[in-house]
């Protein structure tokens, strides 16, 4: 039984992934497939739009790391948006907001996004 929904949806440049249910052993490699594809569809500049996203345990971790990692080798960057307290909380326990910006809302991570991906073509 999956307990977790996956959608994609591209806004300017930046590849948003909304995550829905529970982030665990069970379901973790189905986001870990879905990130992959959508960054070979879309582009490096990835959104994780963790608002309806209940649960997170450190499979989602993983996840989320190798995300990072999948974007960085192709020039881009990643983004957390609109997490839970339980989830930030995880986020925020390991200390992964340190390299992945953790913002309130989609759109600020949007807007986020959009700068680093202006900045880095200025060069």
């Amino acid at each position: 039984m999956h307990r977790l929904g996956l959608s994609t949806r591209v806004e300017n440049h930046s590849v948003i992934v909304k995550v829905e249910g529970e982030l665990d052993i069970a379901t973790a490699d189905d986001l870990h497939e879905h990130v992959l594809s959508a960054v070979e569809t879309h582009g490096p500049w990835l959104i994780l739009d963790l608002t309806d996203l209940e649960f997170m345990d450190s499979s989602g971790l993983n996840v989320v790391i190798q995300a990072y990692s999948a974007v960085k080798e192709r020039n881009g960057s990643l983004a957390l948006a609109a997490p839970n307290e339980r989830v930030d909380k995880v986020v925020r326990l390991v200390s992964l907001h340190r390299q992945v910006p953790v913002h309130h809302t989609v759109p600020a991570a949007v807007n986020a996004i959009e700068a680093l991906e202006a900045k880095q073509q200025a060069g």
